[in-house]
């Protein structure tokens, strides 16, 4: 199966996935025939990572933290057990220090896991840096995960076949896609603001009103780095496919 095929595939079905998104964010609609159980499909697996991005970011911040799924009010929560731990922040920073060390043959990877550490020196100590990050992290987990999606979609490493490549690409594209109706509703639809605005139950629960509401950052300026951020995820699988295009079957 070649790549232009998998990803060709894979965007036709991301695509018609996505329009029961878009009436839901800016009709208030949901049907769940034809489309819309590929919708739900997708919209619990970009939950799953979403309440993941929280959680692995509250542990790189000391926090011990379980994801989970909020069948009251719909989509997730990312559950912490207590206040910063130290020594979870330690072992943290252990690990990265070790990793870092040990890793001095992958250089890219040693540059990026020295990043992450000095950015948690940097932020860990001001609560309200570190908690609009962990809020930041789970959407912005979202767009990382499609990319890695993408990456292995083009690259062929489902080891399962082409089932999962086939997988691979769709969630890739669907991810982002969805991200992206979501951002264009909470920029331009009242409504669907509101909706967002008034999630759980309670006002500004969404992660973007606290990251405003914390930081006084204008709302539409950190929606706006959101969308900005999937449009770089989207882009990148593809620069490393013209780059290393003699590795690919096209």
């Amino acid at each position: 199966m070649t790549a232009k095929r998998t990803l060709l595939i894979g965007l036709f079905i991301a695509l018609a996935s996505c329009i029961p998104v878009w009436n839901y964010v800016f009709h208030q609609s949901f049907s769940v025939l034809p489309l819309g159980w590929m919708a739900i499909c997708l919209n619990y697996m970009s939950t799953f990572f979403h309440e993941l991005g929280h959680t692995i970011t509250a542990w790189y911040y000391g926090f011990a933290t379980l994801p989970m799924f909020d069948f009251e009010h719909g989509g997730g929560m990312a559950w912490s057990f207590g206040g910063q731990n130290y020594f979870i922040l330690f072992c943290v920073w252990a690990g990265l220090g070790y990793s870092i060390y040990s890793l001095g043959e992958y250089k890219w990877l040693q540059y990026t896991l020295a990043g992450l550490l000095v950015f948690n020196l940097l932020t860990f100590w001001n609560e309200d840096l570190y908690r609009s990050v962990i809020d930041f992290m789970g959407p912005g987990a979202e767009p990382l995960i499609a990319s890695f999606f993408l990456f292995r979609a083009i690259f062929d490493l489902a080891p399962r076949g082409n089932t999962e490549r086939y997988l691979n690409a769709i969630f890739g594209f669907g991810f982002i896609f969805r991200a992206f109706i979501d951002g264009i509703g909470l920029l331009g639809n009242e409504e669907h603001r509101y909706i967002y605005y008034s999630q759980k139950g309670q006002h500004g629960f969404g992660d973007f009103d606290k990251i405003a509401d914390r930081l006084d950052f204008d709302f539409s300026t950190i929606v706006g780095f959101w969308m900005f951020e999937m449009a770089a995820c989207l882009v990148f699988p593809f620069i490393l496919m013209h780059m290393l295009r003699n590795y690919i079957e096209e």
